[in-house]
């Protein structure tokens, strides 16, 4: 079969390709966390929450000056960042007319070959459908009322306790939520020690997959549901990761915006609210800040996830090595067994794309896996005809 040539990316090439998902990567994980009942300006610059202004402030952060969140209470806001509506919530009791069979983050990510799970704190077993249970509030776990749905369903296996949160960083699901309880999240206590209660969680919980993903093809995310009654609703949010250009950033955002963009990034239908959303485009890195001196290479290889996927007939798969390598790309099937070899060569240090046509592969799971400098990295890719 004929070799294909690898040939280092341009600018726009680290992204999907041109059309309604272009502008922004595609990371293998995401890891979103969500806060509470907190303004902008109660965070961002206070000695109450040094964890979360480094994290503003970091090398690979990119925090929205101008985020909001949609409205009041906490319940609405959960459910407009997971699914793009309230679904007709307007308050924080348990919604009636459960499970709900509307589109979703989760539902859509599953059905388009993406994995997806929620990690809450002191929830006290997998699908778990009570109210509360120590600190832990369901108001709060919006994919719950999605549970076992005969539409759009999110099975239990995806509603997690925090203790199911993998030690195995590569294990991660595509998309995942972790939600500390009501003690951990600012949502209980005066201030400023709930502030910092929440900060130093943060760290103590996240930290190690925070700096995983400065290094690796992973993108964090922190939110919050809502501001303060009193304010304009401007919340914090920030991003952190290996594809985030440093900076601070003053385009108006929302929870809405938010969805658009993890939609965007795994190539899933728009969601009510989500729909007339504009992604996020503005905070990525790119080759040229990396080739400048802006950005750097991981430490390790990149095996990042292809685009698009599902695919019908050909999908690209982009890859990064920190230094000269030789490297080996295949695409194997569900036995492992080869399939085709994309790539077997030196290459030199820097960030690549192979192409792999299947117009004579047949439907079904394949997975590649990208060899180089002692590590061998594996992913999963489907093709649909």
């Amino acid at each position: 079969m004929k070799r294909t040539l690898l040939v280092p990316i341009l600018v726009s090439a680290i992204f999907p390709p041109a059309g309604s998902y272009a502008q922004v990567p595609a990371p293998a994980h995401v890891v979103i966390v969500m806060e509470e009942n907190h303004d902008y300006a109660q965070i961002i610059g206070s000695a109450a929450a040094p964890y979360i202004n480094a994290l503003a402030g970091d090398t690979h952060g990119a925090l929205f000056t101008q985020s909001y969140a949609l409205t009041h209470p906490s319940q609405p806001n959960y459910l407009m960042l997971y699914s793009g509506s309230n679904q007709g919530v307007v308050n924080d009791n348990l919604p009636s007319g459960l499970p709900f069979t509307t589109p979703n983050l989760g539902a859509s990510l599953m059905d388009s070959g993406w994995t997806f799970a929620g990690y809450s704190e002191d929830l006290p077993y997998a699908g778990f459908e009570g109210t509360s249970s120590g600190a832990y509030a369901r108001k709060h776990n919006p994919w719950a009322n999605w549970q076992s749905a005969p539409v759009n369903g999110i099975p239990v296996g995806a509603n997690l306790p925090l203790t199911g949160f993998p030690t195995d960083l590569d294990s991660l699901p595509t998309v995942s939520f972790v939600i500390p309880n009501q003690d951990n999240d600012m949502h209980n206590g005066s201030d400023p020690a709930t502030i910092t209660t929440g900060d130093m969680w943060l760290r103590n919980h996240l930290d190690g997959y925070i700096q995983w993903a400065k290094t690796h093809n992973s993108l964090f995310v922190l939110t919050f549901d809502e501001g303060t009654n009193s304010g304009s609703n401007r919340i914090v949010t920030l991003f952190v990761g290996s594809m985030v250009r440093q900076g601070a950033y003053n385009e108006t955002i929302n929870h809405y915006s938010v969805l658009r963009t993890l939609e965007n990034m795994f190539g899933l239908p728009h969601a009510a609210g989500s729909l007339t959303a504009s992604p996020i485009v503005d905070c990525w890195v790119s080759l040229t800040d990396i080739s400048g001196g802006k950005g750097r290479l991981p430490e390790n290889p990149v095996l990042m996830q292809n685009f698009p996927n599902p695919f019908n007939p050909s999908t690209t798969i982009p890859f990064s090595i920190p230094r000269s390598s030789e490297i080996t790309l295949k695409v194997l099937d569900v036995l492992g067994r080869e399939v085709v070899v994309l790539a077997n060569e030196q290459r030199p240090a820097g960030t690549y794309t192979v192409t792999w046509d299947a117009s004579h592969a047949s439907s079904g799971v394949y997975f590649y896996r990208l060899d180089a400098g002692g590590y061998g990295i594996v992913k999963k890719l489907l093709l649909l005809k």
